[in-house]
This record gives structure tokens, sequence and C-alpha cells, in this order.
């Protein structure tokens, strides 16, 4: 029963998400391109429109070591938890992020194209603490080693995002764009630069254990978790505590047929000054006694009121210093980075806003995406190359193939369609898992609907 303790984790750690939306980028007949790259050589409209709430649906799953499959198979499912928990790292994490589109707009103004909207965003990044792991499943009876508290490391956030921008053609080759955003949040935690050491002894000869905790200084810092059964969908939406941000991009035709493209997003920050608690545990530690045994449930013990007792004891010698301060959330930092080939035959006339030619030349594109941030400590990436096609400037179709930080070769695909009025896209990474979705370390979708005028 040792691995009760676990299973939420290791549950977690299966099912939680991470961003990249290489197979959006550079999409130029999709107005939600401009999210990625408000730089972005966007096809000549003169006003677009989101459908509320199904303009941009975005979700994708993963974590950098661990499946279902890990767990659940055939195996003795405690040797599973065991075999899981050694090959993790203190490097391994797991990673969430999901968007919803609220409303999203765009009109065209000279040679100008503005945009607006409101989006809502949750995300997190969180470290697999391996030496904790270690000891709440294994336990530390008869060992002599010390375990590393500093591996708790973790930040999530939700937010609801407002935003005005701007894209304008230089010249006939490049596009400038930036986008303004203003974050509003009710919810955030973070627990980052942390330090400790529980150490454990085992004298020679002896039952009892010497073990202390040293060098300790974890803070926890969080905003609207006391009250958080109080929250309600308007202050989930209209947060409490504000941010500013800015976003940037470009994009610049070396001809007719390559084209270079970059952005920067997120360079902004959230203020959080109401509903905060800050939580420091400063000191030293030292104790004897037996190592930390699970409890005997089958006598009915209480794994709850175990730790609490411990708990407890602990707090009374190394007491954890509570204020109601300020702190500021630095958002993660975006940078996408693209290369593509036009090539094939003719397309049709897509009145993109290039003064030279007005159309490009090939209805194919193969294209090379660089995307990475950095996220409580942890360096995200993925490299994809791409192919896409359109056919009579109606259907697109796009291929990926590529590697990220979950380390392993990634295939994904994404259709889109034109038609009227309509523009309809939706992808699907990860489609190399889709054989045995258990097997999968990472899952993503996106999904949306907007009208074009």
């Amino acid at each position: 029963m040792r691995y009760r303790l676990l299973l939420v984790v290791m549950l977690i750690a299966t099912s939680l998400w991470s961003q990249d939306k290489h197979l959006l980028y550079n999409q130029t007949h999709n107005p939600q391109s401009l999210m990625l790259n408000p730089g972005a050589a966007y096809e000549k409209t003169n006003f677009h429109i989101g459908v509320p709430v199904l303009s941009n649906i975005y979700a994708s799953a993963g974590n950098s070591v661990l499946s279902v499959d890990n767990l659940f198979n055939a195996n003795d499912f405690n040797a599973n938890v065991a075999a899981s928990i050694n090959r993790i790292s203190s490097r391994d994490f797991v990673a969430f992020n999901q968007k919803l589109d609220l409303i999203n707009f765009g009109f065209q103004h000279k040679d100008r194209y503005y945009t607006a909207g409101v989006y809502q965003e949750s995300d997190g990044v969180l470290n697999f603490p391996k030496d904790l792991l270690e000891l709440a499943y294994f336990g530390n009876a008869g060992e002599s080693r010390s375990y590393d508290l500093g591996e708790i490391n973790f930040r999530a956030n939700l937010q609801t995002v407002f935003h005005i921008g701007v894209n304008e053609q230089i010249n006939k080759n490049l596009h400038l764009g930036v986008r303004g955003k203003l974050y509003t949040s009710s919810a955030n935690i973070r627990s980052v630069r942390n330090t400790g050491q529980f150490n454990s002894r085992q004298p020679v000869n002896g039952l009892i254990l010497n073990q202390s905790i040293s060098n300790l200084n974890l803070r926890f810092d969080s905003t609207g978790l006391e009250d958080a059964d109080e929250l309600s969908t308007g202050n989930v939406l209209i947060g409490s505590n504000y941010g500013l941000g800015l976003d940037f991009g470009l994009s610049y035709y070396f001809n007719e047929r390559a084209e270079f493209t970059a952005s920067i997003l997120d360079l902004g920050f959230i203020h959080f000054s109401k509903n905060t608690r800050r939580d420091v545990s400063r000191g030293f530690y030292e104790y004897d006694g037996l190592g930390i045994q699970f409890p005997n449930f089958s006598e009915g013990d209480d794994l709850i009121t175990y730790y609490q007792n411990l708990g407890d004891e602990i707090d009374e010698n190394m007491p954890t210093e509570t204020t109601n301060g300020s702190y500021t959330y630095v958002q993660p930092t975006k940078l996408n980075l693209g290369l593509s080939y036009n090539f094939g035959g003719d397309a049709s006339r897509c009145n993109c806003r290039l003064k030279s030619s007005g159309k490009r030349a090939g209805n194919q594109t193969l294209s090379l995406h660089a995307f990475s941030m950095v996220s409580a400590g942890n360096l995200f990436y993925s490299i994809n190359g791409m192919y896409e096609r359109s056919f009579w400037k109606t259907v697109y179709a796009k291929v990926s193939l590529g590697i990220d930080q979950f380390n392993r070769p990634n295939y994904g695909a994404g259709i889109a369609l034109d038609v009227w009025k309509f523009n309809l896209f939706a992808n699907v990474d990860r489609m190399n898992h889709f054989g045995n979705i258990y097997n999968a370390e990472a899952l993503a979708y996106q999904f949306g609907l907007n009208l074009k005028f």
C-alpha cells in the first residue's frame, strides 16, 4: 500500500500538458497564426472574427519520462512503480498548458491590420522530486544518505489576457508586428530555487537513526488558494491582480519563394498583491528515531494522520513564517523561429499582403520551425520540419516531423478549410502514439473556427 502516496503524482505526470504550436505557426491564411507571430505576412482580409469560445481551443499533454503504460501493464504494479521511480531523474518534469480564445477579431486599415481579443490560459511546471519520491515510497529505514529538498520546484498560473496588436507591411519584403497585453489573475502558485537536505544516518550496530534537516530554505508563494472554493467564473475571468506584456514578430521575404519569420511572445509579468500568501521555512532540525515507515493500513492506521503527526512535530521545532507580502510572477517567454521555401505549381492569387507580385510562388511549402521557452528553470524546445500543400486555395494540409524536450520523434498533421467566409482548422500532434495512447508521453490537439470577410 506504500504506493498510494505516489499514485496521484504518477497519474498527473501522465496527463499534464506542455505548449508548442508549430502546426499553426505561419499559416498565413489563418488569422489565429497572428497570435503566434504578430508580424506574420497574413493574407489580406478586411475583417475577421473568431466564433466565441470556438475560435482557438488548445490543449497538449506531456511529461519527459513516464507513460500510463509504465504503471498500468501486465506486470506487478508495485514493481512498475519502483521501476518508474528509478527511471526518473531530478531533471525530469511535467508541464501543462491550456488556452481558450473567448473572442478574437481584426480589421484592416490602410497598410495596417489591427487585432484585439481576450483569451483564458492556464499553465504550469512541476519537476519530479526524485529524492522525495524515493523517500516516500521506499522509506529511509536502514538508509544512510541525504535527500535533496531543493528538488521541490513548481509553478502554476491561471490568467485571462486582454490584447491589442498591429501588423504593418513596411515594404514589399518586410512585415512587422507588435501586441500589447493586459494580464489579470486570481490564482497562482510557485516554489522555486529552494534548498535543504533531509539527512539519514544509520549507526553501525544500531537501530536508532540519526536524522536531521539542514540548510533548509523553502518558500511557497500563492494567490487565491486559501479561498479557492469561493472563486467564481467572474473573478476567474477578471482577476484581482494585474500585469503587462508585449509580443513582437516579423516576416521577411528574401524573394517570392524564401521567407524568414520570428516572434517573441509574453515579455511580461503579473504583480500579485491581493489574496496572497508566502510560507517560508528556514533553519536546522535534528532528531533521533526509527526510520520513516508507512503505517499499517490493514490495522486501520491512517496515512494522513501519520504524516500530520510527523509534520506537527517538525513544525514545533522548525516553525514556518507566514506573511501576506506581494510578489512578481514573470511570464515564461516564448521564442519562435521559422524558415520556409515555397515551390510547386503556381498558387492561385491569394491577395497576400505583398505589394510586389500579390502572390506566392508555388502551392507547396517546406519549412523549419524552432521553439524555445524557459519555465521554472526548465528548458522547453522543439525543432520541426514541415510540409504544407494547398488545394484550390480552399484546402490546406500540413504534416510535421520533429523532436522536442520529451526526447522522441514526433509526427503531427493538420488540415484547414477556407470555404466561403469560414476558416476551420484542426491540428493533431504526437500521432505516432495513436496506435496505443497509453504509451504516449505527450499529446497535443488544437481546433478553431473563424470568419473572414
